[in-house]
């Protein structure tokens, strides 16, 4: 497969997982129940797609 295919992928896939914890989080918080390691899950995986995406490589 095409590396640029793969990295488009990865990032789309990431970022789903991303939105899905998020939202997960959100629904359990509305709740009254937080699950908060879906909330550290969804700001981990932002912070590190934003380090990938904003540093360039050597």
């Amino acid at each position: 497969m095409n590396p640029q295919t793969l990295r488009y992928l990865s990032y789309t896939l990431v970022t789903a997982v991303m939105a899905i914890s998020a939202t997960y989080f959100y629904t359990t918080w509305k709740q009254g129940e937080p699950r908060w390691y879906f909330f550290i899950l969804a700001v981990a995986i932002a912070l590190l797609l934003s380090y990938n995406l904003l540093v360039k490589k050597k």
